[in-house]
């Protein structure tokens, strides 16, 4: 059973988020309805005992997890992390620091490196035709066309940014900027250009998230805090809640729903609903490092830094 807690600010000059509630929902392989609007009339219940032991003979009767998947193929080189695009073109970055992008198919296309700004973080391919790439310890973004050739460069400390921990390409091609020193979300220009900050989240919150990733998603973005959970902006840096879901290394945004993972187990909270559901793996994702889903597909980087990709069937 998943515990989902959701909070929301009341009037905009309220200091601290007010919690909405709680609900509970048993997780399946759908969203299901929660537990509390489900009734059923005395009338019909042998029925329903029927159905349900029926469902349940049925759901022992289909393959395990492993016959859930199919593997495509595994990607000949080694990585330290990985994302995918929507057309589904895989990028690696490797112990050397340096972008390979694949094709659909598994076919190397293009290579990108810089050893000169250490190491290369996170990758942001919202947007095939223009790659976000961070580099945390020189505080630089750096910006790559189709072909994986350099558009832009830019260091942080010019647009008056501290210690920033998570970036995300905004819908507009702007950037968005978790500033933890500051304590602020800021959306900024190619050129540094400040267009958009929060006030400090800490008087605001009480508690600020730490955040290791931000996502930007039509006109929301994403902040995930590992010891908190989800916290959830609008296009304007006004934060709208909090959603309870901590514990996790990585998230994604898929189709509405917020695609949570560690190793070993995957989480999708749906964003309409407020519903999780458990997510399956296969064997091998036990021991998987990263996880990410994109259409049928499901890739894993594997405890080896290898990643495999599968088709879910």
């Amino acid at each position: 059973m998943i515990t989902a807690r959701y909070l929301e600010t009341g009037k905009q000059n309220s200091r601290k988020p007010k919690e909405v509630g709680i609900r509970k929902w048993e997780v399946g392989s759908n969203f299901p309805l929660p537990i509390s609007d489900f009734r059923l009339p005395i009338s019909l219940f042998p029925l329903f005992l029927l159905l349900l032991f029926s469902s349940c003979s049925t759901t022992l009767a289909q393959p395990g997890p492993v016959d859930s998947f199919r593997l495509l193929y595994t990607l000949p080189l080694e990585a330290q992390w990985f994302t995918v695009d929507k057309l589904q073109q895989v990028y690696l970055i490797t112990g050397q620091n340096e972008v390979v992008k694949y094709r659909p198919d598994g076919r190397e296309q293009f290579r990108y490196n810089n050893n000169t700004r250490g190491e290369l973080a996170y990758i942001d391919a919202t947007d095939p035709f223009n790659l976000l790439l961070f580099y945390p310890e020189l505080q630089g973004i750096a910006t790559l066309d189709r072909t994986m050739n350099e558009t832009g460069w830019l260091l942080l400390f010019s647009a008056q940014i501290i210690n920033a921990t998570a970036v995300a390409l905004a819908p507009d091609n702007n950037i968005w900027v978790y500033d933890q020193a500051a304590f602020q979300l800021r959306k900024i220009g190619r050129d540094g250009a400040q267009l958009t900050t929060t006030d400090n989240l800490s008087a605001q919150l009480g508690r600020p998230p730490f955040a290791r990733q931000a996502i930007a998603r039509e006109n929301m973005v994403y902040l995930y805090d590992p010891g908190q959970g989800v916290f959830i902006f609008d296009n304007f840096g006004q934060f709208h809640q909090l959603l309870d879901l901590s514990g996790f290394t990585q998230l994604q945004v898929l189709d509405g729903n917020l695609l949570l993972f560690q190793p070993g187990a995957a989480l999708a909270y749906n964003l309409e609903r407020f519903q999780s559901a458990a997510l399956r793996l296969p064997d091998t994702g036990g021991q998987a490092r990263q996880a990410y889903w994109q259409a049928r597909r499901l890739y894993l980087l594997n405890e080896k830094g290898m990643v495999e990709v599968y088709e879910r069937r």
